[in-house]
């Protein structure tokens, strides 16, 4: 097996990594050489980061190939909607990290994200039932990315409800200048009590007891 560590030069674009947030300093190639043929074979190539902050650089990414990685914010910043989908991304992984930890690695990396002329924002859930026979109700719920915010939740009403308090209250401490709500709607007949409820938090926290069309 041979290896090549090739450095990368600054300005880094910051990338999500396996789980990982940083910025992109470095590639680890790797190959092995077909010696009959004269071939390079199992070529792979993974992401070197710096993580910024407490973690010292030179952070080796090697639970996914560089092609599965992606590039979270160029030097020249980002937007909102192509945060949405990475953290929409983060949640198809098997060990996702989360919004949170998205966000607050890419505030302590420097990451600037423009925002659409709007602060308010909607949330249109896609609700899927697991188990509509059984007396305990299980569910699967999305939102669209494209709608700015990424949400994604799966268990019983309350489990749900209480996963998209966490996500919302995640969203509305990073951009408490720049959000004023996120309204939750959807086409399907179901968790009607969970879009109401939180809808009727925003209301409350904004000391706002008119709803906003």
């Amino acid at each position: 097996m041979n290896s090549k560590l090739m450095k990368l030069d600054a300005p880094y674009n910051v990338i999500y990594a396996g789980g990982r947030v940083g910025r992109h300093i470095a590639t680890l190639l790797t190959w092995s050489d077909d010696d009959a043929e004269g071939s390079v074979m199992d070529s792979d190539s993974y992401a070197v980061i710096d993580e910024g902050e407490e973690f010292p650089a030179g952070t080796l990414c090697g639970d996914a190939e560089l092609h599965d990685c992606r590039v979270l914010c160029p030097p020249t910043g980002t937007n909102l909607y192509w945060v949405a989908q990475v953290i929409e991304h983060d949640f198809k992984q098997i060990e996702p990290v989360g919004a949170y930890y998205i966000l607050e690695r890419m505030r302590l990396l420097g990451c600037q994200i423009a925002f659409p002329e709007t602060t308010h924002f909607t949330a249109t859930l896609s609700i899927l039932p697991l188990n509509s026979h059984e007396k305990q109700r299980m569910y699967r719920v999305k939102s669209n990315p494209h709608e700015g915010f990424y949400f994604e939740s799966e268990g019983t009403e309350e489990e749900i409800l209480y996963d998209l308090k966490s996500q919302l209250g995640t969203y509305r401490s990073f951009f408490l200048d720049e959000l004023a709500d996120i309204r939750f709607s959807t086409h399907d007949m179901e968790l009607a009590n969970v879009i109401r409820q939180l809808n009727e938090l925003q209301k409350i926290e904004d000391g706002d007891d008119t709803d906003r069309t």
